[in-house]
C-alpha cells in the first residue's frame, strides 16, 4: 500500500470521526451532554440514601441497571417541533429520560419483594427513592398536616428545592389494612405547557414516610406508545430471528459436509468464541438486565441466573451457531471465488495479527466505519427536520449499559453480533447471491437481505425511515466485501456499531466513563494500532482454508461412490431391456435381481426379420462396477453382432473377443445363446460356461438342454458345440443364472439347487409364462427366508404357442 493512499484513508477516516462527534449530540440531543454518575457511584449514593429511610439489609443483593424511558423520550421529541431541543433535554422533565436504577433486595428475597429502589439521573439528580412496605402490614395513620411537614423536611434534605414547585397536594389512598398518602409537588417549569403537568410525589405508609418518585401525566399517552410499538415489534422479531435461520443454513452446512466441502475446525472456534462472549457479557450484566423480570416465586439471585441461561440458549447460542455454520458454508462457496479475501480475517485465527495483510484491511475498515458513522449521523440530523426521530434505544443496550465495565461489555457483545452480521450477512449471503445472480445483481440482493434480517445499527420512527439507512449500511459493507475482503467489512461494521456508543461515554463527564470510551475505541482501531508499521513493506499472507477432516473425506468419498453406483445402476437399467408380453407368438416373462447397484447378469430377447428369435442369458463373474462394465459391453456387442449375423457360431466367436481383449484379468463370463424358430419348433443354441436352460413341458417333464463349451474370455478363440432341440407345442424355456441355485438361507452353506429347482419347475407347469416364473422366484424367497441375494439373479422364459 502506498503512502497516499495510507494517507488518504487516515483522512477519510479522521473526516469521518469529526462529522461523528458534530452530528451525534445533534442526532440524540435527549442523550446526555455531561454524564457524570457512573454506576459505582449511583449505588453507592443510593445506598447511603435509602439509610435515611430505614435500615439496609445485611450484606444486600443489588440489581443495577440503566434505565430508558422510552416514552418520555418520544413526547419529547414529539414536542421539540419548533422548539430548541437541548432546551427540553436540560430541563428536569429531559434529566428523566436516562438514569440508574438501584434496587436492593434483602438475602434471598422474591423477585418481587425489594426493600428499596433508587432512580438517579446519569447528571447526578436524584429522581427516585422507595422503601417497600408490604400491602398487608398495618400502620396507623399521619394527619395530612404532619404529613406534609415531614414530606417538605425529608425533600429539602435530599436537596431538592421547593420553590420550584407548586403548592402541595394531599391524596388518600385506602389499603385494606391501612390508609396511605400521596403528597403531589407540581413541577413549575411546565416545559410542555399546563396540558402535560409533572413533578414529585412524596409517599407514606401509614404513618411512615417511604420516600418519593417522580410522576408525569401525559394525556396522549396511549398515542405515544403505539408510536414505539413497532420498536418493540421489530426488536423482538430481530431477537428470533438466528433461530430459524441457523436451522435453515444448517440444511445446507449437512449437504456439503456430506460431500466433503466443508471444514469444521474454523467454525467451530467461531462458535466458541461468540458464546463466550455472549456468556461474558450475560455474567457483566445479568442482574442489571433481568431486572424487568419477575415470577414472585424465584428469588432475585436465582432469577438472574435464570434469566442468564434463558438468553444464552435462545440468544447467543443461534447467534453462534448462525455464525459458524455461515463461515463454513460461505468459506465453501466463495472459496474458489475470492479466497483472498479470506485471508486478513483468517489470519486472526491463526494468531497472525502483525502483517500488512491485517494492516490494510484493518484501516480501510475503520476509515470506511467511521466515514459511515458519521454520515449516519449527519442524516439523522437531517432526518429531525422532518419529522423523524432517531431512537437511543439501539445504543443504550442493557448487554452494556448495566455492566460494571460498560466499555467492556459494549465491546464484547459488539463483537459477538458483528461476527454473525459479516459471516451471515456478507460472506454467505454475498457468497450464495453472486453465484446466482452475479456479482453485482448478487450484491444487491444479499444487500436487501441482511438489511432486513440484522439486527441494525441505528432506528428511526416512523419505522419507514429506518429502511434506507439499513439498506446503506448494509449495501456499504457489501461494497467493501465485494472491493477489498471480509475483514474490512467485519472492522467497519464494529465500527458502525460500537463508535456511537463511544462517543457517548469518551464525552461523558466522569473519567471513569472516558475510559470506558476510549477502551472501545481501542478495540476498534487494535488491529490497525497493530500494524501501523506494517502497512507499507509488510508480510503479506495468502489463505489457507479448513483442512477437511479424515471422517469427513471418508463420509464424502462414500456419498461419491453412492452417486457413482446410482448413476451406473440406472445406466444399466436403460441397457438392459424391458421385455415384452409376446414376440412372435410366443409369450415372454422375465426377472433381473441385481445384487448390489450394478449387476453383472445380462439378457436380451431379439426378433428377427425371418421369425426367429435370438435369446441369450450371460452372466459375467462377480457383481459390482467391474462386472456391470463389462456386462454392458458383452450386451451390446450382442445386440449389434445379431443384427448383422444371429447365427450361434458368429455370435460366440464376437462376444468371446470381445471380452478377452476387455477384460485384460481374465474377468471371465459365461453366456448360453439360442436360436428358437417359433413355427418349426426348433431351438438352436450352445452355452459357454453358462448353466444350461430347461425345457418344460405343460405336462411337468422337466429337461436340461445340455451345451459344454469353455467360458467366454478365457481363450483368444472359442469353440463352441451347437446343440438343436425339437419342441412342443405349449413347451416353455428356462434360462436363467447361478444367482437362482445358489441361494442360501442366512447363516446355512445349503443351496437352492438344481433338484430344487427342477421340482419348482414341474410344479408350476402347465400355467402361463408369468405363472412359471413367479411360482419359481417364490419357492426360492421360502427357501432363502427372504433375505437379499448374494449373486445377481435373472430368469427368461418363453412359452411356444
Amino acid at each position: 500500500m502506498s503512502l497516499r493512499t495510507i494517507l488518504t484513508w487516515l483522512v477519510a477516516g479522521a473526516a469521518g470521526a469529526v462529522l461523528l462527534v458534530w452530528a451525534f449530540p445533534r442526532a440524540y440531543p435527549m442523550l446526555p451532554d455531561g454524564w457524570q454518575i457512573t454506576r459505582d457511584e449511583a449505588v453507592a449514593t443510593a445506598i447511603e440514601l435509602s439509610a435515611d429511610l430505614g435500615e439496609i439489609p445485611a450484606e444486600p443483593q443489588l440489581i443495577v441497571g440503566l434505565r430508558t424511558d422510552h416514552a418520555l423520550g418520544r413526547r419529547l421529541e414529539l414536542a421539540a417541533e419548533g422548539r430548541d431541543t437541548k432546551e427540553l433535554a436540560d430541563s428536569r422533565l429531559g434529566r428523566r429520560v436516562l438514569a440508574w436504577r438501584v434496587i436492593l433486595f434483602a438475602p434471598g428475597a422474591l423477585d418481587s419483594d425489594y426493600s428499596y429502589r433508587a432512580e438517579i439521573g446519569v447528571g447526578g439528580e436524584l429522581l427516585s427513592l422507595v422503601r417497600r412496605v408490604r400491602p398487608e402490614e398495618k400502620l396507623p395513620p399521619i394527619e395530612p398536616a404532619a404529613a406534609t411537614a415531614a414530606a417538605d423536611a425529608f425533600l429539602r434534605r435530599l436537596g431538592i428545592d421547593l420553590a420550584l414547585y407548586g403548592e402541595p397536594e394531599v391524596k388518600v389512598v385506602e389499603r385494606p389494612a391501612r390508609r396511605d398518602l400521596e403528597i403531589r409537588y407540581r413541577d413549575r417549569e411546565a416545559v410542555l405547557g399546563e396540558a402535560f403537568p409533572y413533578g414529585i410525589e412524596a409517599r407514606f405508609a401509614g404513618d411512615r414516610l417511604v420516600g418519593f418518585t417522580t410522576w408525569f401525566e401525559d394525556p396522549e399517552q396511549r398515542q405515544t406508545v403505539a408510536s414505539l410499538q413497532s420498536l418493540f415489534v421489530l426488536n423482538q422479531g430481530w431477537f428470533f430471528v438466528p433461530l430459524p435461520l441457523s436451522l435453515v443454513v444448517g440444511l445446507f452446512f449437512l449437504r456439503r459436509y456430506h460431500a466433503g466441502e466443508v471444514g469444521v475446525r474454523r467454525g467451530v472456534q467461531l462458535f466458541l468464541l461468540v458464546l463466550g462472549l455472549g456468556l461474558l457479557v450475560l455474567l457483566m450484566s445479568q442482574a442489571g438486565a433481568a431486572s424487568q423480570m419477575q415470577t414472585g416465586l424465584l428469588s432475585r439471585r436465582v432469577l438472574s441466573w435464570l434469566f442468564t441461561g434463558q438468553f444464552l440458549l435462545l440468544m447467543f447460542l443461534p447467534l453462534a451457531l448462525l455464525t459458524a455454520l455461515s463461515w463454513s458454508v460461505g468459506e465453501s462457496l466463495g472459496r474458489r471465488m475470492w479466497g483472498a479475501k479470506l485471508a486478513a480475517f483468517d489470519a486472526l485465527f491463526r494468531s497472525r495479527w502483525i502483517n500488512a495483510t491485517v494492516g490494510r484491511s484493518a484501516l480501510r475498515g475503520v476509515a470506511a466505519g467511521a466515514v459511515l458513522s458519521g454520515v449516519i449521523a449527519a442524516l439523522l440530523v437531517a432526518l429531525r427536520q422532518l419529522g423523524a426521530w432517531p431512537s437511543a434505544g439501539v445504543l443504550l443496550d442493557p448487554w452494556w449499559s448495566s455492566a460494571r465495565w460498560p466499555g467492556v461489555a459494549m465491546l464484547a457483545s459488539g463483537v459477538a453480533y458483528v461476527l454473525y452480521f459479516e459471516n451471515f450477512g456478507r460472506l454467505l449471503l454475498v457468497s450464495a447471491a453472486v453465484r446466482r445472480f452475479g456479482r453485482w445483481a448478487g450484491g444487491a440482493v444479499a444487500a436487501v437481505a441482511a438489511g432486513l434480517l440484522l439486527w441494525p445499527s441505528v432506528l428511526v420512527l416512523p419505522v419507514g425511515w429506518s429502511v434506507p439507512l439499513w439498506l446503506l449500511v448494509s449495501g456499504t459493507l457489501v461494497v467493501l466485501f465485494l472491493r477489498y475482503d471480509l475483514l474490512t467489512a467485519v472492522v467497519a461494521s464494529l465500527a458502525v456499531l460500537l463508535l456511537p456508543g463511544a462517543v457517548m461515554l469518551a464525552s461523558a463527564a466522569d473519567p471513569t466513563l472516558r475510559l470506558q470510551g476510549g477502551l472501545v475505541l481501542l478495540g476498534v482501531c487494535l488491529p490497525l494500532v497493530l500494524n501501523l508499521r506494517e502497512l507499507r513493506a509488510g508480510e503479506e499472507l495468502e489463505y489457507q482454508y479448513d483442512e477437511v477432516p479424515p471422517h469427513v473425506r471418508r463420509i464424502a468419498e462414500r456419498e461419491r461412490q453412492k452417486v457413482e453406483l446410482e448413476t451406473a445402476r440406472r445406466i444399466q437399467s436403460s441397457i438392459l431391456p424391458e421385455l415384452p408380453p409376446q414376440l412372435a407368438g410366443v409369450r415372454l416373462a422375465h426377472a433381473y435381481w441385481p445384487a448390489t447397484e450394478v449387476g453383472g447378469d445380462f439378457y436380451d430377447v431379439l426378433a428377427l426379420e425371418d421369425g426367429r428369435l435370438a435369446v441369450a442369458v450371460g452372466d459375467v463373474a462377480g457383481h459390482g462396477v467391474s462386472s456391470g462394465l463389462v456386462m454392458s459391453m458383452a450386451k451390446s456387442a450382442l445386440a449389434v453382432q445379431v443384427s448383422f449375423d444371429p447365427e450361434v457360431e458368429a455370435v460366440f466367436e464376437t462376444l468371446n473377443r470381445t471380452v478377452y481383449q476387455s477384460a485384460r484379468k481374465r474377468l471371465l463370463a459365461t453366456l448360453c445363446y439360442a436360436l428358437l424358430d417359433p413355427r418349426r419348433r426348433r431351438l438352436r443354441f450352445a452355452s459357454a460356461g453358462h448353466l444350461f436352460p430347461y425345457r418344460v413341458g405343460r405336462d411337468g417333464g422337466v429337461k436340461a438342454l445340455e451345451s459344454i463349451s469353455y467360458p467366454l474370455g478365457v481363450r483368444d478363440r472359442l469353440a463352441v458345440r451347437v446343440e438343436v432341440a425339437e419342441l412342443a407345442p405349449a413347451d416353455s424355456l428356462f434360462l436363467f443364472s447361478d444367482g437362482l441355485v445358489e441361494a442360501r438361507p442366512p447363516g446355512s452353506d445349503e443351496l437352492f439347487g438344481f433338484e430344487r429347482l427342477e421340482r419348482s419347475l414341474a410344479a408350476h407347469a402347465g400355467g402361463s409364462v408369468e405363472r412359471l416364473r413367479d411360482g419359481v422366484l417364490g419357492d426360492l424367497q421360502r427357501f432363502a427366508g427372504g433375505e437379499p441375494m448374494e449373486d445377481d439373479l435373472t430368469v427368461v422364459v418363453l412359452q411356444l404357442p
